[in-house]
C-alpha cells in the first residue's frame, strides 16, 4: 500500500533530504515520487506497512531533523496539476500544451472537441492537426496572436482563430508553447458587439447647417457629463453615430461600447442577451453559461437602438438595472454589479406610447433626461451638397474613381428630392450613381426610391403650345441638334460630353442611336 507523506524538516540542514532517502531506502521503502519545498518535503512510498503511530515517531527517532510528519491525500504538486487542468478545462477556449520538439503533451476538452483529439494522440506531433505554416516548433521562437486557421481536420471543419504562447523557463530558454484556441465565429460576434469606436467623433460628422451644429453642440455637453442621453429622430438620420461619438467624449471612451438593435433581436432571445444565463438555464443553453450585453458593457456605454421596439416585460428589468446598477442571469441566484452609461435612440413617439401604456413612464423619464434630436435631411438641405461630396470622396477612393464629378443639374435633383430614408438613402444612391457613372454623375444616374416632388404644378406649359404633341421626339431632335453641332465643333466624344455637362458613355451611347 502506497503512503503519501510530508515532512516539516529544520530549515539550513544540509544533506536532510538524502538523509532521509537514505533511511527510507534501508528500511526496504520504494520512494516513487518526491518533491523538495524547503521546509517541506513530500514523499510518495510504497512499502512503509507498519501503523502510521510507529512508523511516525521511528521517522522522527531515525531522522532528528524531522520536526513533524502528516499524512496527504495527494502531494502537493498533485495537487496544483489537478486545481490548474480544473482551471484550463473551465476556460471557454480551447488550450493545447505542446512540448520542445512539438508535441503534444496536454489539451483541454474545448481543445479536444475543435480537433476531436484522443488520449492516443498525447506524445504526437501537434503537426498531426495544425500544419507547420501555423506552427513550426523548429522555428517558433516568439508569441503570435490573431492566426486564422481554416481546413477540415480529421473529417470536420475547423475554423480558428490561434494564439501562440511560448513557454520559458527561468533563464529565458524555450521549453514549450501554448496553442489558444477560438472559435472564429465567436471572435468576430465579439468584434460586431464590442467596439472601441474610431473616426466616430463629432468631428466626423457632417454637416453645415444650424440645425445639425446645434445638434452637435448639445451633444459635446452631454457627453462630458453621465446623465442618460435618447437620441430622438427618423431612420437613416445617424442617430449611432451620434451615439458612438458621445460615447467617444466620455470619460467612458476608453470603455466598450456596444450597440444593440432592440427591434432586430427575436423576442424569445433578447432577455438572454440583454442580462445573459447562467449553464443549464434552458435548453440549448451552453455549458458554460452567457454574459449579457450590460455585463460586456461594463465600464462605458451601451446603446439601445429603436428602444420604443423593447417587449413590455423587458422594460421593467432594465429600469432595475438603470435603477440599481446591478442584474440577475437568468437561472442565476447572484446579483452582478453593472456600470454603464445608457444612450438610448428611437424614431417612435415614445409620449405617445406611454400615453397608450406601450412603454413605460418611469423608464421614459430615466432614459429621456436629455433628448437630442436630429432633424431629417428634408429639413436641412443646405447639407446636401457637402454630404454628397463627402459620400462622392469617399465611395470613389474606394472604387478607384477618385477624379469623379456630379453635374449641377444632378445636384440639383438632389437637392429637390424629399429623402425619406434620410443619410442612409443618400449615400445608397451615390454609391448607386458612382458605379454607373464614368467621369461626372448626371441625373440619369440617380436612382430614387420616391418620386421628387412635382414642381409642373408651378409651371404650366407657356401658351402658344398646341397639345397633345409627341414630347420624346421633340427631346429627341433637340439633343440630335446640339450633340451634332458639337461634333462639327470638337475632335472627340470627351470633349462633347464635357461641353454638354453628360457622362462620355451618354455622348456615345446617343451617338450610335441617332446615326451621327
Amino acid at each position: 500500500m502506497n503512503q503519501k507523506i510530508k515532512l516539516l524538516v529544520m530549515e539550513n540542514k544540509i544533506g536532510t533530504a538524502k538523509k532521509i532517502v537514505d533511511s527510507l531506502t534501508a528500511e526496504q521503502m520504494n520512494i516513487i515520487k518526491m518533491e523538495i519545498n524547503p521546509p517541506y518535503i513530500s514523499i510518495e512510498l510504497e512499502g512503509a506497512d507498519c501503523p502510521w503511530e510507529k512508523f511516525e515517531s521511528w521517522l522522527k527517532r531515525e531522522i532528528p531533523e524531522v520536526v513533524s510528519v502528516m499524512q496527504l491525500d495527494m502531494l502537493d504538486f498533485e495537487k496544483r496539476a489537478i486545481e490548474l487542468q480544473t482551471i484550463i478545462d473551465s476556460m471557454n477556449v480551447g488550450v493545447i500544451s505542446i512540448g520542445k520538439t512539438g508535441e503534444i503533451l496536454y489539451y483541454n476538452k474545448i481543445a479536444r472537441q475543435q480537433f476531436n483529439l484522443s488520449p492516443d494522440d498525447i506524445n504526437k506531433k501537434i503537426n498531426i492537426i495544425v500544419p507547420r505554416n501555423i506552427y513550426d516548433s523548429t522555428r517558433a521562437i516568439s508569441d503570435k496572436d490573431g492566426i486564422e486557421f481554416s481546413q477540415m481536420v480529421r473529417n470536420q471543419e475547423v475554423h480558428l482563430f490561434i494564439d501562440i504562447r511560448m513557454v520559458r523557463n527561468k533563464y529565458g530558454d524555450k521549453v514549450g508553447s501554448l496553442l489558444i484556441l477560438r472559435k472564429i465565429e465567436e471572435v468576430r460576434k465579439l468584434m460586431q458587439s464590442i467596439s472601441r469606436p474610431s473616426m466616430n467623433t463629432f468631428d466626423d460628422i457632417i454637416g453645415e447647417s444650424q440645425s445639425i451644429c446645434e445638434t452637435k453642440q448639445l451633444a459635446k455637453l452631454v457627453a462630458e457629463t453621465e446623465a442618460s442621453v435618447m437620441i430622438l429622430g427618423e431612420s437613416g438620420t445617424g442617430k449611432e453615430l451620434f451615439a458612438r461619438a458621445i460615447h467617444l467624449s466620455s470619460k467612458r471612451g476608453t470603455g466598450p461600447f456596444v450597440a444593440v438593435n432592440c427591434s432586430a433581436v427575436p423576442e424569445n432571445l433578447i432577455e438572454s442577451e440583454f442580462f445573459g444565463y447562467e449553464k443549464g438555464s434552458f435548453t440549448g443553453a451552453s455549458n458554460s453559461g452567457k454574459q449579457g450585453l450590460f455585463e460586456l458593457a461594463t465600464g462605458g456605454s451601451i446603446f439601445l437602438d429603436e428602444i420604443g421596439d423593447l417587449p413590455i416585460h423587458l422594460q421593467a428589468k432594465i429600469l432595475r438595472v438603470i435603477q440599481e446598477r446591478k442584474l440577475r442571469r437568468i437561472g442565476g441566484e447572484k446579483e452582478i454589479a453593472v456600470d454603464v452609461r445608457i444612450i438610448s435612440a428611437t424614431h417612435h413617439d415614445l409620449q405617445s406610447m406611454v400615453k397608450e401604456g406601450t412603454f413605460r413612464e418611469d423608464l421614459y423619464y430615466r432614459l429621456n433626461v436629455v433628448p437630442v434630436h436630429i432633424r431629417p435631411l428634408r429639413e436641412r438641405k443646405e447639407d446636401i451638397p457637402v454630404l454628397t461630396q463627402y459620400f462622392i470622396e469617399t465611395i470613389g477612393g474606394k472604387m478607384g474613381k477618385e477624379k469623379i464629378e456630379i453635374s449641377d443639374l444632378a445636384l440639383e435633383k438632389l437637392k429637390n428630392y424629399s429623402w425619406p430614408g434620410n443619410i442612409r438613402e443618400l449615400q445608397n444612391i451615390i454609391e448607386r450613381a458612382v458605379i454607373f457613372a464614368e467621369d461626372i454623375i448626371e441625373v440619369e444616374h440617380l436612382s430614387f426610391e420616391e418620386t421628387a416632388p412635382d414642381k409642373t404644378k408651378d409651371h404650366p406649359a407657356p401658351e402658344g403650345i398646341k397639345l397633345p404633341v409627341d414630347l420624346n421626339e421633340i427631346i429627341a431632335a433637340t439633343e440630335r441638334k446640339y450633340i451634332l453641332e458639337a461634333k462639327s465643333k470638337l475632335s472627340s466624344s470627351r470633349e462633347i460630353a464635357k461641353a454638354l455637362g453628360i457622362s462620355h458613355t451618354t455622348v456615345i451611347n446617343k451617338i450610335k442611336a441617332y446615326d451621327l
